[in-house]
């Protein structure tokens, strides 16, 4: 399957020599699909490039040459926009289905360990405290 947030990541990574791991952290997925299939938001390099978010926007925009994978992208604000091709997106999605069929989505993360699933019930006869809440939200990972 095309790895669209890496090719991203890639291309961001070569335009202003960062390393693509710490791109791909900095990726994200926009609250709204008219706003594009992922976000950069160049605010965290405004500081060590001194320059406002926007100009670095536009100037990594300007940098910026993809292929067939990426349909277009838009500067709004301190964010460059990313839109993957919908075409190419759903060939992939159903080729990998057709190759992995009823494994399709599955995963083996987590495949040989043991898990705990506790969950808190406080007396509702007396105030909720902070004792409750620790027990409430502290977990701890067995191997």
């Amino acid at each position: 399957m095309i790895n669209f947030k890496k090719i991203i990541a890639g291309k961001i990574a070569k335009a202003i020599n960062l390393k693509e791991e710490e791109i791909q952290e900095y990726l994200e997925i926009p609250p709204n699909p008219e706003m594009g299939d992922y976000a950069f938001p160049c605010f965290r390099l405004a500081k060590t490039l001194k320059k406002s978010p926007q100009e670095i926007a536009t100037e990594i925009k300007e940098k910026l040459e993809f292929g067939a994978e990426i349909a277009d992208v838009k500067n709004a604000g301190g964010y460059l926009n990313f839109y993957v091709d919908k075409v190419l997106l759903a060939q992939t999605v159903l080729t990998e289905i057709e190759e992995k069929q009823e494994k399709y989505g599955s995963s083996t993360i987590g495949n040989g360990q043991t898990i705990l699933v506790e969950y808190s019930s406080p007396n509702i006869a007396k105030p909720f405290h902070i004792g409750h809440l620790r027990n409430t939200i502290i977990g701890r990972k067995f191997v």
